[in-house]
């Protein structure tokens, strides 16, 4: 028990506690030998090992009751009603334990040196939109060239190649791309750097130079390609350790002042446009958690169907409405309702598709 009270210092409510002087005293019925006390002073908490010199409260409990107390198995009232718990002393101090070891539920004690909120976070949340002069694309299909992805962002890229911009287009298959080991030396080593070194890494650090940042990858099972997964998660190092409240939600912050907007462009095999929805919630989580700011998605379904040199004059509208999509991004921050609809419209019904698609199976 004494192992597990000697963390209870670090939980103090130093707001809760700033006035307060009290010292409570654990005599463990069932093991004299875990005899301790934690002595509160304006703010701060010292643990003692023992019986203490002086107390306000003397808490008399066998460990496991109070161990379920501690981890909410049990209310300290039932405890007390039940006998397995006597006080010595002002009961009113015992109700207010937990307050007093309440941490720091609306992290106000720890001041971060870094950044809550980015630039770029904040211009969207204000309705502002600066055109974006530098954009990275990340194609995440490892087919590269040769899959729907690349070809759906191709026509993106028309439409930003007509604005001033300039695009560095990147396939995540052409980079040593690692996994991340899990290792926090990004975030606890001498350098704050990751352990590799190798391309991945080089162009993680380049991103908060970036304005606009397009993520290009197909839906497989459910979710991201592991390329693609595996380059989101070495991207830790450019977040800061320490927790942070933002949006009433745990988060880290960002230690670079402005991070890129994000794109999403995906394609799917499925007909139904629901099988983006994986996808999109956790791109968008992803861009909470990274600071991005999110400002939507081009999501063509049964885009493999663009593919086929029989059936692309059937999707020249959709072609022209992805390549405006382009243009209105830059220009605006935003797709329109009319040419999300255009882009998102079946072309050809599900029995057309199962038919065709299933024709040499």
């Amino acid at each position: 028990m004494k192992k597990v009270l000697q963390i209870w210092p670090l939980i103090l409510n130093k707001i809760e506690t700033s006035n307060v002087k009290e010292t409570y005293f654990f005599d463990f019925s069932d093991n004299k030998d875990e005899t301790c006390a934690l002595q509160i002073s304006k703010g701060t908490c010292q643990f003692i090992d023992g019986v203490p010199e002086n107390y306000t409260i003397k808490i008399t409990v066998e460990t496991k009751d109070w161990i379920s107390i501690l981890s909410k198995e049990q209310l300290i009232e039932d405890v007390i009603a039940d006998g397995k718990l006597t006080i010595e002393g002002d009961d009113k101090k015992l109700t207010k334990f937990e307050q007093y070891f309440s941490g720091d539920p609306d992290c106000l004690q720890f001041k971060s040196s870094n950044y809550v909120m980015t630039e770029n976070e904040k211009e969207l949340e204000e309705g502002k939109w600066t055109k974006p002069r530098k954009i990275l694309a990340l194609i995440g299909s490892p087919r590269k060239d040769r899959g729907a992805t690349t070809m759906v962002y191709s026509f993106l890229k028309q439409g930003l190649d007509d604005c001033d911009c300039e695009i560095d287009t990147i396939y995540l298959a052409d980079l040593e791309n690692k996994t991340c080991k899990g290792c926090f030396t990004c975030w606890n080593g001498k350098d704050k750097k990751c352990v590799y070194s190798d391309d991945v890494n080089d162009l993680i650090l380049k991103i908060p130079t970036y304005d606009l940042l397009i993520l290009a990858a197909p839906v497989y099972i459910d979710g991201l390609p592991g390329a693609l997964k595996n380059f989101i998660d070495r991207m830790l190092c450019l977040l800061a350790p320490e927790f942070i409240i933002k949006d009433d939600h745990c988060r880290h912050p960002s230690r670079y002042p402005r991070m890129p907007h994000l794109l999403l462009v995906s394609t799917c095999g499925f007909t139904e446009f629901d099988n983006f929805s994986p996808m999109i919630e956790h791109v968008e989580e992803i861009c909470k958690n990274m600071h991005f700011s999110y400002i939507g998605e081009v999501l063509p379904p049964t885009a493999w169907l663009m593919t086929v040199p029989n059936l692309q004059p059937l999707y020249l509208p959709v072609i022209e409405a992805i390549k405006q999509a382009g243009k209105d991004i830059f220009t605006s921050g935003k797709i329109s309702e009319d040419l999300y609809k255009q882009i998102t419209k079946p072309i050809l019904s599900r029995g057309q598709i199962f038919a065709f698609y299933n024709r040499d199976l």
